[in-house]
């Protein structure tokens, strides 16, 4: 009596099920790998040590943003991603100079989870008028809000310009800078890059 041998067809078929998915997830894997490398090999200035006082950082109020064309924006909005907001008026020189400087670390670490926004504090037709001109004329490329009534500057305990709030991922007080700042320094970039790399 001769065996009967199964089909090298229904053969390859479970073979090519089993080997399928592994193949898959190794692809992930190198892949999730690759951008993970990619973006630490970026971020050259972070410190090597976490802060030790991040569960001191105090939560950033819920605030509800306007933009130039009168749209509404809530702040929690971009939990998830650092926030950099920068605080200005269209008669602070110092404010207007930070502007493009803002453009570059928008530019810089937006792939890495960066978001920058601009809050004016103009009076509103100022705001409306000789802000936007400005704002137009830099052509810069991150969120551009008015807050006439100083709501939000307030809330976030800004008092002076140019200032500027920088936010945690989790929606958290990391950093103020009240006056001028270079934001090409090493010192502010180890301080960025410290926060786009925490959980």
């Amino acid at each position: 009596m001769s065996g009967k041998s199964g089909s090298p067809s229904r053969g390859f078929e479970q073979i090519r099920r089993f080997i399928l998915p592994l193949a898959i997830l190794f692809v992930l894997a190198i892949v999730g790998g690759y951008f993970l490398t990619k973006s630490s090999n970026r971020l050259t200035n972070a410190s090597a040590e976490p802060d030790p006082l991040a569960d001191e950082r105090e939560h950033a109020p819920a605030l509800q943003l306007i933009d130039q064309k009168g749209k509404t924006r809530s702040l929690e909005e971009f939990k998830g991603k650092v926030v950099l907001i920068g605080f200005w008026a269209a008669d602070c020189s110092t404010c207007v100079m930070e502007l493009p400087a803002y453009n570059e670390i928008a530019k810089r670490y937006r792939p890495d989870g960066l978001e920058v926004i601009a809050i004016n504090l103009d009076p509103k037709e100022v705001g409306e008028k000789s802000a936007k001109e400005i704002w137009d004329r830099g052509d810069y490329g991150f969120g551009s809000y008015l807050d006439p009534e100083k709501k939000v500057a307030g809330a976030l305990k800004v008092e002076t310009l140019p200032s500027a709030v920088v936010l945690d991922r989790s929606g958290r007080m990391a950093f103020h800078s009240y006056g001028a700042n270079d934001w090409q320094s090493p010192e502010t970039a180890r301080l960025i890059e410290d926060l786009l790399l925490e959980e």
